[in-house]
């Protein structure tokens, strides 16, 4: 009884000072990305997100004792894309800044918009925030209004399918709204598979345990022929390829 209340309660300091650390780390990164944007108003949000972003994400990693590896031989694409990811941890947001992925943009859920410092960063690198499921209208809206930004920039934009994170290192269900966006668009998918090892994944929580998370990074999966007629098709044979893969990295 004694020894589980010690591990009770080391692991709250160590939640503590992962929070405390981690709000320092994105107050100064948004101080930073702020004076940017103000100076480069052109390509500050650029900066903020491929620079700042990735060192804030590198330093939220460290100050979890985890290092990032990643697994591809070719550099990440030069034109549009849409980089898709399985979602099954809090640490998959600072890998997914920590990797600085070229001229992008991030789906989020609405609600981290006012997660204090978080809230900010997400804001000044340009994260489109999405709308609840349950409100239908309001996030169709969102979505359309994300596309025609992209469309109109060229830009890339990484979103997970899954849209909840999914504890357990399975693939969860996947949402058909990302996929309107890469049907109307014709970008081309880049899968990312975040593995975490489980004595390293801290879940919904905050505190992580020391190791590496490694970052795979699949083939191109060409959309141009892709039409809203075949939606539901397109979305299961995708989400059908994460499994796959899924279960052949963690066999």
């Amino acid at each position: 009884m004694q020894a589980s209340r010690v591990g009770l309660m080391r692991d709250a300091l160590r939640s503590a000072k992962v929070f405390v650390g981690g709000q320092a780390i994105l107050t100064v990164s948004a101080a930073a990305m702020t004076a940017v944007r103000a100076v480069r108003p052109n390509s500050g949000r650029r900066i903020s997100q491929q620079t700042i972003g990735a060192w804030a994400g590198r330093a939220l990693l460290r100050l979890n004792r985890v290092e990032l590896r990643g697994e591809h031989d070719a550099p990440w694409p030069t034109g549009p894309c849409f980089f898709m990811a399985n979602h099954s941890s809090s640490l998959d947001l600072p890998v997914l800044m920590a990797l600085g992925l070229p001229n992008s943009r991030t789906f989020i859920k609405e609600r981290f918009r006012w997660y204090g410092s978080l809230g900010a960063v997400l804001w000044l690198t340009g994260t489109f925030f999405t709308a609840p499921q349950e409100e239908h209208e309001r996030r169709v809206q969102r979505f359309a209004e994300a596309t025609e930004t992209l469309r109109r920039t060229g830009e890339s934009v990484f979103g997970s399918p899954e849209g909840m994170r999914v504890v357990g290192h399975e693939i969860g269900p996947f949402n058909k709204g990302v996929f309107h966006i890469v049907t109307a668009l014709k970008l081309p998918i880049v899968p990312l598979l975040i593995e975490i090892p489980p004595d390293v994944d801290p879940g919904t929580g905050i505190a992580a345990g020391p190791g590496t998370v490694t970052v795979h990074v699949g083939t191109t999966i060409d959309t141009s022929t892709w039409t809203l007629h075949d939606l539901d098709a397109n979305t299961q044979a995708v989400r059908e390829r994460f499994v796959a893969w899924n279960a052949e990295i963690r066999a």
